[in-house]
């Protein structure tokens, strides 16, 4: 993220003598969930993302009850479910959940508002997750084009949208292009945020590992035209006689989950920013 520890893009939200303390209690409480949401997803602790992700979805139960649906608060509780949603795999109800805390946030503080162009960057690497890269690209790109004009092309928030656009083209299959695009966006990052700061450090590892991913598919590829199909099934091969019988249990299917958790939320443009 653009900071390692978890904020709120609200911390200037009104005030009351009867809320303040209440208010102050659930973003005390949030902080501390969405911190362990992020910390179980890197990790792959499913069993403390659940649990983080309960503590989140009651201080959002509680938000929306004495704040009200539509407060800075609760919107920040809600997308912070919504990336709870998808690192825990529900993907589909992290992606509504995204979408509709888009909406709120447009209607409470306008499209360009930096908090609702971090939703809106957001529901792009949703795209992603869910398999829609082509409509991440597409989304980023909207987003980068808007958040240029709104904070800068040296921005860590704008910097951070031309790697998430660059891993969604990596998705569409353009691993060179994104490759390309990430060693472009590190020129930028280096020049204007230096070594050491977040955004620079996920840019360069991004780009080290698209590098990687593109070498080995490279690698693979055959040399020269492949053989024309004869026809004829290939000879089976007789095992060894020292081969070990068929135990006739089926080989374990690994679960397509496994090793495969969502990098986004841990990069540059997860959904919540500092909005001060």
């Amino acid at each position: 993220m653009i900071e390692r520890r978890v904020t709120v893009l609200h911390r200037s939200a009104g005030r009351s003598t009867t809320t303040a303390p209440l208010r102050e209690d659930l973003r005390a409480r949030h902080d501390r969930a969405a911190t362990d949401v992020r910390t179980a997803g890197r990790r792959g602790d499913m069993p403390g993302l659940l649990d983080a992700t309960r503590r989140v979805q009651q201080v959002l139960t509680a938000a929306r009850r004495d704040l009200g649906p539509d407060d800075p608060d609760t919107l920040v509780a809600e997308g912070t479910l919504a990336v709870a949603l998808l690192l825990g795999y529900d993907r589909t109800g992290g992606l509504e959940l995204a979408t509709h805390n888009l909406a709120a946030r447009e209607a409470l503080l306008g499209p360009d508002h930096p908090a609702s162009l971090a939703a809106a960057d957001a529901v792009a690497a949703a795209h992603r997750e869910t398999g829609d890269a082509e409509e991440a690209v597409r989304r980023h790109e909207d987003v980068i084009t808007r958040r240029t004009r709104v904070l800068g092309e040296n921005h860590p928030c704008t910097i951070a949208s031309r790697a998430a656009v660059a891993i969604a083209r990596a998705d569409t299959g353009d691993l060179r292009g994104a490759a390309g695009l990430l060693a472009a966006t590190l020129e930028v990052a280096e020049r204007a945020l230096g070594d050491g700061h977040a955004v620079t450090d996920d840019v360069r590892e991004l780009l080290a590992d698209c590098r990687a991913a593109d070498a080995a598919e490279r690698a693979a590829e055959p040399i020269g035209e492949p053989e024309p199909p004869t026809g004829v099934l290939p000879r089976m091969r007789r095992p060894p006689e020292d081969a070990e019988p068929p135990t006739e249990v089926l080989p374990r299917t690994p679960d397509p989950r496994e090793d495969t958790l969502p990098t986004f939320f841990d990069r540059p443009s997860g959904p919540l920013r500092v909005v001060r």
